[in-house]
């Protein structure tokens, strides 16, 4: 009997460490949830870039410009002794490349955003430029929202390039005013795949008078 006994409190010591350890194993999904729920990059009317990010309770951003790879990398950390920076602002290098990584702590995944576009935040808008402002944004249900401003007479177009998955955001100059010079498209994002989209700009002005497309800015989410 005493045998019995001692084999049943023995199952349920075992029942109790195993129940422990599965609590403890638990434990590192819970906190590596991402510690940000949204983010939004924006380029204004002046063509200057800045990023805001929705982080959770307690969570502080750190910054550091990373020359060597024109990388913007956005440290995120629940370490209160870690000081906020001004990590909004001045993504620019000195070329027109620039990437934005998010760096959690607690994950080993690192979102980024890459961009190419003119660094002429500095420089006077043109005529031809028939983009005004623009933003991608990172919404908490996963899905990407690109919301943007053309100037008046502007055609838009949206095409999707499956071959090579980008999606294409077509300007082209028009006779005729637009309804709306605002334009919002939302996108899905498969989990390890690139979201790409490319402004194309259509312009006839050339040296033989042939038109061209030019692609910028170019933006990929990855």
């Amino acid at each position: 009997m005493k045998k019995v006994k001692f084999a049943i409190i023995a199952l349920v010591a075992c029942l109790g460490l195993s129940s422990c350890s599965s609590d403890e194993m638990l434990m590192p999904d819970e906190q590596s949830k991402d510690l940000y729920n949204a983010y939004q990059l924006k380029r204004d009317a002046n063509g200057a870039y800045s990023i805001d990010i929705n982080v959770n309770n307690d969570v502080t951003i750190g910054k550091i410009k990373n020359a060597a790879t024109n990388t913007n990398e956005l440290y995120l950390s629940n370490d209160q002794s870690v000081q906020k920076s001004n990590y909004g602002s001045d993504l620019w290098f000195n070329n027109e490349n620039f990437k934005i990584e998010l760096i959690s702590d607690n994950s080993s995944k690192v979102p980024s955003i890459s961009i190419t576009d003119d660094n002429n935040k500095n420089l006077q808008k043109t005529d031809s430029e028939l983009l005004k402002e623009y933003s991608i944004s990172l919404n908490e249900d996963g899905s990407y929202d690109l919301d943007f401003k053309v100037l008046n007479k502007t055609s838009v177009g949206f095409v999707h390039d499956k071959v090579n998955d980008i999606y294409e955001v077509h300007l082209e100059e028009s006779s005729e005013s637009q309804e709306s010079n605002s334009y919002v498209r939302t996108f899905e994002k498969q989990e390890g795949e690139l979201l790409q989209i490319h402004f194309v700009n259509h312009s006839s002005e050339s040296a033989k008078g042939n038109a061209m497309r030019i692609r910028r800015p170019i933006i990929i989410v990855n």
